[in-house]
């Protein structure tokens, strides 16, 4: 369940468009595989498909040690400018929306709150850590929950596993970085 303290968290990144859907995709500036999937971002986040339908993006960093001037420099070097990011240094997103991978994303219901409708990859362009397909994915899961969500039906797959960089604790990241 999404706690109505997040979304402050997140309407400090919205715009003034009706919103129905919010996709927030977990990544890092580090990981070589979120890093290969800006792309697809960048077009499921500025399809007219999604955007005119009331979908709203928004890129969270998870590295709670990255500057706002960091992850800025990252989203523009990626193209993430069409759309909001946020730096969860506290891991409210990741705890929320129970991601322990980048890149992964959840969609969440952008009013109300309620159970996250989709969590996982965004297509099995990695079938495993170092081994992307040769050719385009060919499941593209978060597009296809979207469309499902968009015509008012249940996410027939509301999980998927996601491939990447783990997600480390945050109390294991705040223990290093004091050493």
């Amino acid at each position: 369940m999404i706690a109505a303290a997040l979304f402050l968290l997140l309407a400090a990144a919205a715009g003034s468009e009706p919103v129905a859907w919010k996709v927030l995709f977990f990544v890092t500036n580090d990981c070589p595989i979120s890093n290969a999937f800006a792309p697809e971002i960048r077009r499921i986040c500025t399809d007219p498909a999604y955007r005119d339908r009331g979908v709203a993006c928004t890129v969270v960093y998870v590295d709670p040690g990255l500057s706002d001037a960091e992850a800025q420099k990252h989203a523009q070097e990626y193209g993430h400018t069409a759309y909001p990011i946020v730096v969860d240094r506290k891991h409210e997103l990741v705890r929320a929306t129970g991601a322990t991978i980048t890149p992964e994303v959840a969609v969440i219901r952008a009013k109300g709150g309620g159970p996250v409708a989709y969590l996982g990859r965004i297509d099995d362009s990695f079938l495993r850590l170092g081994q992307s397909r040769r050719t385009a994915g060919v499941q593209h899961d978060l597009r296809d929950a979207l469309d499902q969500l968009l015509a008012g039906r249940p996410v027939a797959r509301p999980r998927t596993k996601a491939v990447g960089c783990f997600i480390p604790d945050l109390a294991v990241l705040t223990n290093e970085r004091k050493k």
